[in-house]
C-alpha cells in the first residue's frame, strides 16, 4: 500500500469512528473494514451490511458475507448521494416518515422493527439516516432521469404483444419501460461519474468479508 493510499485509508477509518458508522457491540469488527473510499467518504462493511439487511439502495434483503458487488452497489449509491447533495435534492419530511412506516410494515409493525433493531444492535438513528439516504437516492433518480423518460403507446403495445389489454396492464407495462430506461440512463451517468471521482476499492472481484452481523434481514422484500 502506498503512503498516500495508507493515509487516505487511515483518515477514512478515523472519519468512520467520528461519524458513528458502526453499531454498538460490533464497532471493532466493522470500523476496521473500510471497504471503499468515494472522494473523501469512507464506505464501511457495516454500512453495506445494514443497507443490505434493510433492503435499501436496490439491495435484496440478505445477510452473510459481503462481496465486491455489494460494495460496488454502495459506491454507486454514494456517487448518487453526492450529486444529490450538490444539487440540493432532498425528499420531503413527510416522505421520510412514510418510508420509515413502510420499513416498519415490512418488519411487522413499529414494535417488531424496534425489536429487530435492538436484537441486531442497530441504533435507530443510524437506520433512519440510511433510510433517508435511500429516499434522497430515489428522489435524485426520479428528478434527474425518470422525469425525462417518455414511453410511447407504440412501445407499450410492443411490450404487451398482440391482443386487448386492460388499462391497468398498459399502465404497468409503461412504468416497467420507464423504469428500465431510467435505469440505463442512470448506469450511463454512473460510468461517467466513476471517472470523475477519487475512488479506492478495498475488495477484489472474488474477495468477500465474512460478517455475522446482522444475523437476519428485515424480511418482506425491499421498499418501494
Amino acid at each position: 500500500m502506498s503512503g498516500a493510499r495508507g493515509r487516505a485509508l487511515g483518515a477514512a477509518l478515523g472519519l468512520a469512528v467520528c461519524l458513528g458508522l458502526a453499531p454498538p457491540g460490533a464497532a471493532a469488527q466493522l470500523i476496521e473494514a473500510v471497504v471503499a473510499v468515494v472522494g473523501d467518504t469512507p464506505v464501511t462493511a457495516g454500512e453495506v451490511a445494514l443497507a443490505r439487511a434493510l433492503g435499501l439502495f436496490g439491495f435484496t434483503p440478505a445477510v452473510g458475507p459481503i462481496a465486491a458487488d455489494d460494495v460496488e452497489r454502495m459506491i454507486r449509491a454514494r456517487l448518487v448521494l453526492a450529486e444529490a447533495a450538490r444539487l440540493g435534492i432532498e425528499p420531503d419530511p413527510g416522505e421520510l416518515d412514510a418510508a420509515w412506516r413502510r420499513l416498519a410494515e415490512r418488519a411487522g409493525g413499529l414494535g417488531a422493527l424496534a425489536s429487530w433493531l435492538a436484537a441486531e444492535a442497530v441504533e435507530e438513528a443510524w437506520a433512519r439516516r440510511l433510510v433517508a439516504d435511500d429516499r434522497r437516492h430515489a428522489r435524485f433518480v426520479e428528478l434527474r432521469f425518470r422525469a425525462f423518460v417518455f414511453v410511447t403507446e407504440a412501445e407499450v403495445a410492443a411490450a404487451l404483444g398482440p391482443g386487448t389489454h386492460a388499462p391497468a396492464a398498459r399502465d404497468e407495462a409503461r412504468e416497467r419501460l420507464r423504469s428500465a430506461l431510467a435505469a440505463r440512463r442512470l448506469d450511463e451517468w454512473l460510468r461517467d461519474a466513476v471517472q470523475r471521482v477519487r475512488l479506492w476499492r478495498g475488495l477484489g472481484p472474488e474477495a468477500t468479508i465474512s460478517l455475522d452481523w446482522p444475523a437476519r434481514p428485515l424480511l418482506r422484500g425491499a421498499p418501494d
